[in-house]
């Protein structure tokens, strides 16, 4: 029986030239934006990470989810995903703490490794995979209350402390992301949780039962590109192509990004393509209640994401969420 299932937005804050707003304004919007959906009932965020991007994608998601933590009072914060070789371990840890803190409790960890070339290139960095299992052991260590001494490839740390720690019961959540067999692994044998493809749930399922533990504690957040870009709509065609331009310049980049790579997922097309094959789905509220139960019956999802489309006004977003709240979400309480 599926516990009970949050919903919430992704933000990736990129200002696309075609839809360019002042950057304090676009921020300014976004948390007021923010502000209103907690009102309507969703219960959780995600802060997407990328560095050196043209239109500005978001490169400081704990800061702005910092931001977030001031600005509200019930919704979890998290990245969404972040990238682990980017930061350091005991400033992660501090961080993620003071965030924590500032939310009375509502922080998440939600990180992955990345993919980039030029982004590990611009920071230095050549490997991801063991540095970002380095990165997670101390940080889980830390978030203990040890002091650590750590002797790794990567880290030398002699005292290394997290003061003050997270102020969340149990610790903060450490929800870990992938799309192959080492990010499964990297979940399963590290983190408390997997947050990426509900496609992926067996795999991961699989790598929780190597690594020892009980299959039972096994958590997946739902961050899907075959359900993120989702929107509800009494008016689905005329949604889709006011969405279709914004989605398709999201979803082409990283399209371009994933090319070349063993495990892409996302293939790019013209925007006609897009509009009859693309990952988008925009359904009615019951066709969509429907289609969200239909996920729960392939893994017991306790979060589910949807992105909000680089550009796309919020004030039309706003009017999906309200619909969203007022005809989906009910239907997922008791």
């Amino acid at each position: 029986m599926a516990g009970h299932l949050r919903f919430g937005y992704g933000f990736d804050m990129r200002n696309p030239p075609d839809w360019f707003k002042p950057w304090p304004d676009f921020y300014a919007e976004t948390l007021e934006f923010i502000e209103h959906i907690e009102a309507l009932g969703f219960e959780n965020i995600w802060l997407a990470e990328h560095h050196g991007i043209d239109d500005g994608y978001m490169p400081s998601p704990i800061v702005f989810g910092a931001g977030v933590a001031t600005r509200t009072r019930k919704l979890r914060i998290a990245q969404g995903v972040g990238l682990l070789p980017h930061y350091h371990p005991v400033r992660l840890a501090e961080d993620l703490a003071v965030m924590d803190i500032l939310s009375n409790g509502r922080a998440e960890f939600a990180m992955g490794i990345g993919y980039l070339p030029f982004e590990a290139e611009a920071y230095g960095f050549t490997k991801r995979g063991k540095l970002s299992n380095e990165i997670i052991e101390i940080v889980r260590r830390l978030w203990q209350g040890e002091t650590v001494d750590y002797d790794g490839e990567f880290y030398n740390l002699k005292g290394a402390r997290c003061t003050p720690l997270p102020c969340q019961k149990g610790g903060i959540p450490m929800f870990v992301g992938g799309v192959a067999p080492a990010g499964f692994r990297r979940a399963a044998q590290y983190g408390d949780g997997f947050i990426g493809p509900v496609e992926y749930w067996p795999q991961y399922l699989e790598e929780v039962k190597k690594a020892g533990k009980d299959e039972k504690d096994a958590r997946i957040v739902s961050m899907s590109y075959s359900d993120m870009w989702m929107m509800v709509s009494e008016d689905p065609e005329k949604t889709i192509n006011d969405m279709a331009p914004h989605a398709y310049y999201q979803i082409n980049t990283y399209a371009e990004w994933q090319e070349g790579t063993d495990w892409a997922v996302l293939s790019e097309m013209s925007l006609d393509e897009f509009k009859k094959a693309g990952p988008i789905r925009v359904m009615t509220p019951e066709e969509c209640v429907t289609y969200i139960k239909s996920r729960q019956e392939q893994a017991p999802i306790e979060a589910f994401c949807m992105q909000v489309p680089s550009g796309f006004p919020l004030d039309k977003m706003a009017e999906h969420a309200e619909l969203f709240a007022k005809k989906v979400i009910p239907a997922f309480r008791d």
